[in-house]
């Protein structure tokens, strides 16, 4: 008898080792859950912060407004084919670089992504490609 009555306390401990294993595998569950949904919304934060500083820059910015190279053309009162275009859009790529500005991109639905760019940069380069 004190064997049977041995092993069903040891089965009973062992019963009870394993609920308390699964009761911590599920703590550790919902701690990896809220983790996983704090990093969520700490990577949605950080995209709304970027977009608030863009937004801030472009009203802080020295050197004016920013434009499209085609946005800036039109507001100069120029014709720009679409292969002009793209090559003063690469020389003000190239200038923002040189100069450790940051260039935005925006959806443009003629050529897709566009790079905004401010606006020194742009007389810069149509001055240039006057001279």
């Amino acid at each position: 008898m004190k064997t049977r009555e041995a092993e069903t306390q040891t089965q009973l401990k062992a019963m009870t080792q394993i609920q308390l294993l699964a009761a911590l595998a599920q703590q550790l569950a919902e701690q990896e859950q809220r983790f996983l949904e704090q990093q969520q919304q700490q990577t949605e934060i950080l995209d709304r912060l970027k977009a608030v500083e863009i937004e801030q820059d472009r009203f802080n910015t020295p050197c004016g407004h920013k434009y499209s190279v085609v946005g800036f053309a039109n507001l100069q009162g120029l014709e720009i084919s679409v292969k002009e275009a793209g090559a003063k859009g690469r020389k003000a790529s190239a200038l923002c670089r040189k100069q450790g500005i940051e260039i935005e991109r925006i959806h443009d639905p003629r050529f897709g992504k566009v790079g905004l760019y401010p606006e020194s940069i742009l007389v810069e380069v149509f001055k240039a490609e006057q001279n």
